[in-house]
């Protein structure tokens, strides 16, 4: 199938003091990953926060109130009347909020991101979406994988390959694609106004094509805490496999989830302890090796002083 150049309406928003940007997410998470996601966009400028609570939560929505914070409750009488289909899996109700979203937003840009995700750009986001080339209709957003942090500064790696690759991962490195343990698929911050469009998790399609024609901001990476900490990464695996990023799709073996599984089934207690420490450690001598081969990102993301500014102190 064909891939799709699509035309951006002209004239663009050019002007740095102006852009309207914003976010949209179908959540699953506790009431404070969802501050702190919030928070931390609405620092950064975000215009608007949209929030699908896949599990609604009257209270959490009244909880976190802002002026730019939008929550839709995804209850049945949401869902009354949409197509079955949109329902079946976490993956289909994300595209489906998102392109709903995405079709009557007045923003000028809309990402759309999870909750476990953090943009990190260089600059003021309004600086950088108004020097996008005016024909781009997307700005494609690569991730940087969140290694073991129990808080800041957080440590990510970009992803990496060959030789290179097995020399700092030599156990696991040859079976786990670029030495993520999660997706290396760019994230989209869209233009919005483009005709028709589907806004899916790592793609924009229309008249079912991949839409084309995307551009990247130099220095803007997606912190994404897939797996912050072992407990973490332990909690969420049973989903993973059965369902998410770990799972075999339409008849293709997942060799990552096939490693995990394996690892699960070894005799030894601390196998997948050991394969999450080689992959996701910070060892000083790790972060070391990560810094000279251009793969360390560190930032201070200063999440709960963020919640407590836009919130106050969270309860629990």
């Amino acid at each position: 199938m064909a891939d799709l150049i699509l035309p951006v309406p002209q004239p663009v928003q050019t002007n740095p003091d102006l852009p309207r940007w914003g976010i949209v997410s179908t959540v699953k998470g506790s009431p404070h990953q969802i501050a702190r996601f919030i928070a931390y966009h609405l620092d950064l400028g975000a215009n608007r926060v949209h929030i699908h609570l896949d599990v609604p939560d009257q209270v959490l929505a009244e909880r976190l109130a802002h002026p730019k914070v939008r929550f839709t409750q995804c209850d049945d009488a949401y869902w009354q009347g949409k197509p079955n289909r949109a329902r079946n899996t976490h993956q289909m109700r994300q595209a489906y909020n998102a392109t709903r979203l995405y079709r009557i937003s007045k923003l000028d840009w809309l990402a759309h991101i999870d909750v476990d995700e953090f943009l990190l750009p260089p600059a003021p986001m309004r600086e950088l979406l108004a020097a996008v080339d005016p024909y781009a209709p997307y700005v494609q957003v690569n991730p940087v994988e969140m290694l073991d942090s129990v808080g800041d500064p957080h440590h990510f790696k970009r992803p990496v390959h060959g030789a290179t690759k097995r020399a700092i991962y030599p156990t696991f490195g040859a079976h786990v694609p670029g030495g993520f343990i999660s997706t290396q698929s760019p994230k989209l911050i869209a233009r919005t106004g483009l005709d028709g469009v589907r806004q899916g998790i790592h793609a924009l399609r229309a008249n079912g094509k991949i839409v084309r024609g995307g551009v990247l901001i130099d220095g803007l990476d997606l912190g994404h805490a897939h797996a912050p900490d072992f407990e973490t990464f332990q909690r969420h695996m049973a989903y993973r496999l059965d369902k998410g990023s770990y799972h075999d799709r339409k008849g293709h073996l997942n060799p990552l989830g096939h490693l995990i599984r394996a690892l699960l089934d070894d005799p030894d207690p601390d196998a997948l302890r050991a394969f999450h420490g080689e992959m996701n450690g910070t060892s000083p001598d790790r972060l070391d090796l990560l810094a000279r081969h251009g793969m360390l990102v560190t930032r201070t993301l200063d999440l709960d002083a963020k919640v407590a500014r836009y919130f106050g102190k969270l309860e629990g």
